[in-house]
């Protein structure tokens, strides 16, 4: 089996930010997209990457929070 890892574009973090290169952000249980949650955003609206489906969130936000804003933008998983 092919294991193919996905890390999120470097506009995921702050300049700066110590996670940045810390272990794997959560994903979705299909591969398509990567949910960055850090303490280092300072933004206060999500913030699409570069494919278009990786979200960097801002401080605070919570997985549930994120899958809601998923939800209402139609960003969600192909199955």
């Amino acid at each position: 089996m092919n294991i193919i890892f996905r890390h999120p574009d470097l506009s995921a973090h702050e300049a700066g930010c110590l996670l940045a290169d810390g272990g794997l952000p959560p994903a979705d249980p299909y591969g398509s997209y990567i949910d960055v949650f850090c303490e280092c955003h300072r933004y206060t609206a999500p913030k699409i990457l570069m494919n278009g489906t990786d979200i960097a969130w801002p401080a605070g936000w919570t997985p549930d929070m994120a899958a809601d804003w998923r939800k209402q933008k139609g960003i969600l998983p192909l199955v």
